[in-house]
């Protein structure tokens, strides 16, 4: 399926709802994903597998020195964290052990526009996350248009479809669609 970055954008922030997954995680995906897949990098597959990836309730990091240790780590929740600790300056460094996909992390790092990080593989699944203080040189190259696998594209869109109700009076009456009066 050949889509451009704001399709594709948007086919992820729905699909991201669609697995009910908060707004703002759903909005740092489409753009993370987007990124990745812009630059030939397989963003929809992390993400699907991420999706399907085991959920449990979020854990505090433990502290190590300078250090944040989160364990059984997930793209989605604790990369999310793990990111906005390090860009607010709470700690020099992030350890996901265990993470669910590393290259899902590189394209939620991207959403932080002006900003560079260093990712160190420690052990088998285990990263580490550094702010550093310096612009890239050199980015990856950007696509316009992506094509996604067919099935990557269909199983993305149905887990957007969770989103959509039904049609009816009683749907339209209690906010679903534009609306009675929308005269555009």
């Amino acid at each position: 399926m050949d889509l451009s970055f704001s399709e594709l954008k948007d086919l992820v922030f729905n699909a991201s709802m669609g697995s009910n997954l908060p707004a703002g995680v759903c909005e740092d995906l489409s753009f993370g994903v987007s990124f990745l897949e812009s630059r030939s990098l397989p963003g929809c597959k992390e993400l699907l597998y991420s999706l399907k990836c085991e959920r449990h309730p979020p854990l505090s990091p433990q502290k190590n020195g300078v250090s944040l240790i989160f364990s059984n780590s997930r793209a989605i929740f604790e990369g999310l964290s793990a990111i906005d600790l390090l860009v607010s300056e709470a700690c020099k460094s992030v350890i996901l052990e265990d993470i669910d996909s590393s290259m899902l992390l590189v394209g939620l790092a991207s959403n932080y526009y002006g900003l560079s990080f260093s990712f160190y593989k420690n052990k088998s699944n285990d990263i580490e996350i550094r702010l550093n203080n310096s612009e890239l040189n050199n980015p990856l190259a950007k696509r316009s248009r992506m094509l996604l696998d067919d099935n990557v594209f269909k199983e993305l869109s149905n887990l957007a479809s969770n989103m959509l109700v039904p049609e009816s009076e009683l749907s339209r009456t209690t906010g679903a669609g534009a609306g009675n009066i929308d005269n555009d």
